[in-house]
Order: C-alpha cells, then sequence, then structure tokens
C-alpha cells in the first residue's frame, strides 16, 4: 500500500465525507492518470469527487454542480448572455462530464484547479455552440426587421418583406408542431415537463428513476431533433431562396427554439394535457 496514496485517499474523503470511493478504485484512478506510488495530484481532493462522479455516484455529480456551475454561467455569458443559451451549454455539458460509456469527468487529472478545467470546457463548448448557431434559425422576434435577410440583395423593401416574414414564422410553427407531434411519447412528455411545467433536471429523473445526465441528454437529443427536422421541413417550403437568405432566417428562429416549445405546449391544450395513451408509454 502506497503511504502517499492512503494519504491522498484520506484527504480527498476528509472534503466529501458524503461521498464514497472505494480506496482501490481511487488507486486505480491515479494510475489510469499517470500517477506512480510516491506521487500524488496537486488538487487531490477535486480527484477524489471527479472519480466518484465516473463511478456514477449521483452525489458527487450534484456537487460538482453545486460547486462549480454557479460561476460557469459567468463564463458562458461572455459569449453569449442570453439565459437559454447558457442553460443549453450547461445542459451540453452536462452530457459530457457524467454520461455515456467514456465519461469527460474522467480526464481531470488534479494538476490544476477543477473549476479551471470545467471553464475551459465550457467555453469550449460554448464557442463551438455559438458557431453552431451562426450556421442555422426558430420563430421570428415581432419587429425584427434589422434581423431579416439583407433586402437590397434580395430585392425586397422591408414594408413588402412583411407578408413573407409572416409567411415564415407561420410555416416554422407549423413545421415545430408537426415535428413534435413525430417524437416519441416519452420524448414528447420529457419536453412537455421540461418546457411547460417547469420541471428541471433533478425533479424529472426522480420521475423516471434515471440519472439527471440521462435527462440533460435526453433534452438536448430531442432539442435537436426538432431543429433538424423543421430545418428540413422549411427547405422544403423555401427552397427558392439563396442559401444564404435561408440560413440567415433559420438562424434567427433557431435562437429562439426553446421559446417557441414552450409556446407550443403551453398554448395547446393537446401538449399540455398529453393523452392517457402517451402519458401510459412515457411512465413505462
Amino acid at each position: 500500500m502506497s503511504e502517499p496514496w492512503r494519504a491522498a485517499f484520506d484527504k480527498g474523503r476528509e472534503s466529501w465525507p458524503a461521498i464514497s470511493v472505494p480506496y482501490e478504485r481511487f488507486c486505480e484512478r491515479l494510475t489510469e492518470l499517470g500517477y506512480g506510488p510516491e506521487a500524488v495530484p496537486e488538487h487531490v481532493d477535486a480527484v477524489y469527487v471527479c472519480a466518484a462522479s465516473d463511478l456514477g455516484n449521483d452525489l458527487a455529480c450534484r456537487a460538482i454542480e453545486e460547486r462549480y456551475f454557479r460561476d460557469l454561467r459567468s463564463a458562458i455569458a461572455r459569449v453569449d448572455g442570453r439565459k437559454d443559451f447558457i442553460d443549453e451549454v450547461l445542459q451540453m455539458l452536462r452530457v459530457q462530464l457524467f454520461s455515456g460509456a467514456a465519461r469527460k469527468i474522467a480526464r481531470y487529472g488534479g494538476r490544476g484547479p477543477l473549476e479551471r478545467w470545467l471553464r475551459t470546457a465550457a467555453m469550449r463548448l460554448a464557442f463551438r455552440q455559438k458557431k453552431e448557431r451562426a450556421k442555422l434559425p426558430a420563430s421570428l422576434p415581432e419587429g425584427s426587421d434589422a434581423a431579416m435577410p439583407n433586402t437590397e440583395r434580395s430585392g425586397r423593401d422591408v414594408e413588402s418583406d412583411r407578408p413573407f416574414r409572416e409567411a415564415y414564422a407561420r410555416a416554422f410553427e407549423q413545421a415545430l408542431a408537426e415535428a413534435f407531434r413525430e417524437l416519441y411519447p416519452r420524448e414528447r412528455a420529457v419536453l412537455r415537463l421540461h418546457f411547460a411545467e417547469g420541471m428541471n433536471i433533478d425533479e424529472i429523473g426522480r420521475v423516471y428513476a434515471v440519472h439527471r445526465a440521462t435527462v440533460a441528454r435526453w433534452i438536448v437529443s430531442c432539442r435537436e431533433g426538432l431543429a433538424k427536422t423543421v430545418r428540413a421541413r422549411l427547405e422544403g417550403q423555401f427552397g427558392q431562396l439563396a442559401q444564404e437568405e435561408f440560413d440567415s432566417l433559420f438562424r434567427l428562429v433557431y435562437q429562439e427554439l426553446d421559446l417557441s416549445v414552450t409556446a407550443l405546449l403551453r398554448n395547446s391544450d393537446r401538449f399540455r394535457r398529453g393523452t392517457a395513451s402517451e402519458q401510459a408509454v412515457a411512465d413505462e
């Protein structure tokens, strides 16, 4: 038994008394991270809680979020300060860190502060997502003439663009409703709980008896699926537009996708209540 490793394990356990990691697994983690028997990470307490998280310890995942994610919000806001963007990046980060066969949290090596490592991961995601949003758009904000495609290039003035803009907004709403109906019952139920009823991933996780990271992955996957389906439908209806012009329109609506889903669910009695058969399948 390595005395430095035993001391490091005890320090980690003292820092996180409510979180349990088997000593053998902790030693395996140090070996995986490249430490020899006489070497220990500088931030061993952080390695301890990350090891527990990688083992699927829900308390450890929750502890990491509670201690570090608040500061991540302000970091992500430097890229885009809108709440829906920040929430989306954090959801994606949860999926990367805590979900799947190769959880990213396992890569943290303890050679620098965990908060700095998480901030770097969050910022990379934020810049990547910002770039993705720049390629794409969800419903057109009222009065957003400045955000419409270049009218000189398209040959339409602002006033003559109004019927076109309204037609595009109606087409988007219809495409979104149709795409929503094509989701599986559980996907519809999860989106309804999250967007219409305001339940967070912990609360939804308790409904389905799954890990919070699983719920985060469901939401991200559903959101991306809706966007792809809606885009495909709109491309079929507005194929007369130049690609640059269509991308500009879709980028607009994509930025408001969460608000559009929320409005769809809250304004439709059918979606808000759901059907008895949908609920039964969703609860399976």
